[in-house]
């Protein structure tokens, strides 16, 4: 797997203090903003690890590929030490396992992280590297991947760049990629549907997810933020694919 251009950057900058295997200085003395900054990439890691099980879960149980692929990114990539590789292995196994939708997720990353672009980038990086780590692209691993693009809102451009790091796709492959696809995974739709089978994949996405609806569930100022967030994404989905059907 190429661990190079955008992940470069990761191993100078994204771990935390406390995970690593040398730690330079004692944590007492890190001062407040230091501490701050350690919390954040405790969270980014948290991310990391949570989304990789869903995009390895994806197309059926994870194999020894991938299972490889997750110790190389705890051990080489991140060099987080034996704490820090037990939590990220705990997430790994509750989040395989659980039922929580890939977008919630998603959308949970998005929120800490929609302020560092960079970050969105090189998580996208990341996802693709846990799909290629068996050798392949499963349809449901590259429907979970279009999904995050849509959430992280990635752009065809950016897409299609990443991919190119791990697939070799003739030129014919490429061209059916289009900065709508996004949109439609969304929505759980496809190109090939009709605009009647796209108006009711949304409809019952808007109703599910609609503020008024989930603010009856009694849910936190953090879920009703959450829903906010997500009828609003499913609504552009739909107005983008209404507006370039009327083109």
């Amino acid at each position: 797997m190429p661990f190079g251009g955008p992940l470069g950057f990761i191993v100078g900058s994204l771990l935390g203090h406390y995970w690593l295997d040398k730690p330079k200085e004692d944590q007492d003395s890190l001062n407040s903003d230091y501490r701050a900054f350690q919390q954040q990439q405790r969270r980014f890691l948290h991310h990391v690890f949570a989304l990789c099980a869903k995009v390895a879960k994806a197309d059926g149980p994870v194999n020894r590929h991938e299972i490889n692929h997750m110790e190389q990114l705890m051990r080489q990539q991140f060099r987080l030490n034996e704490k820090g590789r037990a939590y990220a292995v705990r997430i790994w196994k509750t989040v395989k396992e659980s039922p929580q939708p890939f977008e919630e997720l998603a959308q949970a990353f998005y929120h800490d992280f929609r302020m560092e672009r960079h970050r969105v980038v090189d998580m996208m990086d990341l996802l693709f590297a846990m799909a290629a780590a068996d050798g392949g692209l499963h349809p449901r691993e590259e429907q979970l991947l279009l999904r995050a693009a849509g959430v992280l809102h990635i752009s065809r451009l950016q897409y299609d760049n990443i991919k190119k790091r791990y697939y070799q796709l003739p030129p014919q492959a490429e061209q059916r990629w289009t900065a709508l696809d996004p949109h439609y995974a969304i929505l759980g739709a496809k190109p090939a549907d009709s605009l009647d089978v796209v108006k009711k994949k949304f409809r019952e996405l808007a109703m599910k997810w609609h503020p008024d609806k989930v603010a009856t569930k009694g849910l936190s100022t953090e879920a009703l933020r959450h829903a906010k967030e997500k009828f609003q994404q499913i609504n552009e989905a739909y107005e983008r694919i209404v507006e370039s059907r009327q083109k």
